[in-house]
């Protein structure tokens, strides 16, 4: 199950480790946070805290539904 942290673990995104996808607000299109080695990590940038509404993530901002976008690998042409 992934946990929410903030603080100075949060303040860079491309931390070290595997980054599995992109957190982001839909309703207004904020990046959020990432999910980091199956951990969600909350961006230092945003305004608030990251909540759980009714079992889902909401965003920090404004209170929208916050979607998953799984990041994909760079490969060389």
């Amino acid at each position: 199950m992934a946990t929410a942290t903030a603080g100075n673990q949060a303040t860079k995104l491309h931390r070290t480790g595997t980054v599995q996808a992109d957190l982001s607000c839909m309703m207004c299109g904020r990046m959020v946070g990432q999910i980091i080695d199956g951990r969600v990590v909350h961006r230092a940038g945003c305004g608030g805290q990251l909540r759980v509404d009714r079992g889902l993530l909401r965003c920090c901002r404004c209170g929208g539904s916050v979607y998953r976008e799984p990041v994909s690998t760079l490969t060389a042409r």
